[in-house]
């Protein structure tokens, strides 16, 4: 009886290279960011939008009743910021990342903290000739300008309906902060000047957002904010001492904690969380959120003996159908 064969095992087929990538089959793209909302995505809006309504009603509120002045307002806002960011960053050992981001970014930092110390002299000047809430509506028109900036900076394309979302939100937020039976008083000479200073507070702020979106969206968020609002503090410090000079008296102890919760609240965490946003999402989606910052503030401004009327509720409506039109698009 003969002895079976014996099988050799062949591995050539398990040996066999890969085969080449087909001419007619690319090589997949390299996973791109999520351009969705996601639940951080939606919490960090929450948190932006709640945080932001606040700075307009406490400036204007420390203008009125202290002795401190926009600028010093201002700096007594962004060093408490600053020096926030900054601890973090040292006790969660990001002192390396802040040197070499420093290093290889300085000028795009440089320019946003400018750009940066405009959008809150503008800011806290406005509040102090106009009232919070027609602050806070020419403040936040600035999705508008996002809009725009968007579509020719960051190339960024929208449906056509997008577009009509913004107009349609922005005439909401014209509806609940002008005072529509009484439009001559948006005229008068003080006023006009605060409204004036109010619009280009937010036309610096999309310049800031686009800026973020176009040079330094890879960089670390709380670096780069920790970087610029030191440079802002820096440069709002010397501008204080260069027109204000020292406190004529001393900020009475709940300004102090009013500023410092304005420099940790909405400007330490609320802009670290923006920047972390528009990175996620396109910065126009991010932006029109804004628009709901005025029905907040003026929800805040009651406390401050303002009054709100039937054209609050015909605005918000809009301002939420102009969002909704918004993110669909």
């Amino acid at each position: 009886m003969p002895l079976e064969e014996e099988r050799v095992p062949d591995f050539s087929k398990e040996r066999s290279p890969a085969p080449e990538p087909s001419i007619e089959q690319p090589l997949a793209e390299p996973a791109q960011p999520p351009r969705l909302f996601s639940w951080q995505v939606a919490v960090m809006l929450v948190i932006i939008v709640v945080a932001w309504a606040t700075p307009n009603v406490i400036g204007r509120y420390l203008a009125v009743k202290s002795a401190l002045t926009p600028l010093q307002i201002s700096a007594l806002r962004y060093l408490p910021a600053s020096l926030t960011l900054l601890i973090y960053c040292l006790l969660s050992r990001k002192s390396k990342t802040l040197f070499i981001t420093l290093k290889t970014h300085w000028l795009h930092l440089l320019v946003a903290s400018v750009i940066l110390t405009s959008f809150v002299i503008l800011q806290m000047y406005s509040v102090t000739l106009t009232n919070a809430s027609a602050s806070s509506f020419l403040l936040n028109i600035n999705p508008v300008v996002t809009f725009l900036l968007s579509l020719v900076i960051l190339k960024e394309r929208h449906r056509w309906w997008g577009g009509v979302g913004v107009v349609i939100a922005s005439c909401g937020i014209f509806f609940i902060a002008v005072p529509i039976e009484n439009l001559t008083l948006v005229f008068n000479r003080e006023v006009l000047l605060g409204n004036l200073l109010a619009f280009l507070s937010g036309v610096m702020w999309a310049f800031y957002s686009v800026y973020l979106k176009r040079f330094l969206k890879t960089e670390n968020p709380i670096v780069v904010t920790t970087w610029n609002l030191s440079f802002s503090a820096t440069i709002l410090l010397i501008a204080m001492f260069a027109v204000d000079g020292w406190f004529s008296s001393p900020p009475a102890y709940y300004h102090i904690i009013l500023t410092v919760f304005m420099g940790i609240v909405p400007t330490a965490i609320a802009f670290t969380l923006w920047f972390e946003t528009i990175r996620r999402i396109p910065v126009q989606k991010a932006s029109v959120f804004q628009f709901l910052i005025p029905i907040i503030a003026t929800l805040f401004a009651l406390t401050m003996g303002e009054t709100i009327d039937w054209f609050f509720a015909l605005g918000g409506v809009l301002i939420l159908g102009g969002l909704l039109l918004t993110q669909f698009a």
